[in-house]
């Protein structure tokens, strides 16, 4: 264990301390000729999880209108009913589709897988909400 006075000159030192920032040039990467893409078969991630919902809508609302949420409280989504719902997998946009009821649960039933290549803005940003 240390002194007081071994502590004392040790937070002292680090006081005192000058720290030198320097840049590094790391040299460019090189691809080389003849070798063949790395790829793996789509078995090596098939376990994966990942998240996926729908998003149902949006709605905004103030502080105190929050605040006075109790049970039965309906909040106003601005999505028509029956408008079709975005399904987003790990925050991705990655289909569309219908709410659809499954018993006593709720399903979704696709009607469009979305490109991965075109994905669309967040529709608030864009201010589409057709898609």
């Amino acid at each position: 264990m240390l002194s007081q006075r071994e502590l004392d000159e040790f937070l002292g030192n680090l006081n005192e301390r000058k720290t030198t920032v320097k840049k590094v040039n790391f040299p460019a990467l090189q691809t080389r000729d003849g070798l063949p893409p790395a790829r793996l078969p789509i078995e090596f991630v098939g376990d994966v999880t990942v998240e996926i919902w729908a998003e149902l809508g949006e709605a905004t609302l103030t502080v105190r209108e929050i605040l006075s949420i109790k049970e039965d409280s309906v909040i106003e989504l601005e999505k028509p009913a029956g408008d079709t719902v975005n399904l987003k997998v790990n925050s991705q946009d990655f289909a569309r589709g219908e709410v659809i009821i499954i018993g006593h649960n709720l399903g979704i039933r696709i009607d469009r897988i979305c490109d991965s290549h075109q994905a669309r803005p967040p529709s608030k940003a864009s201010g589409n909400n057709d898609g």
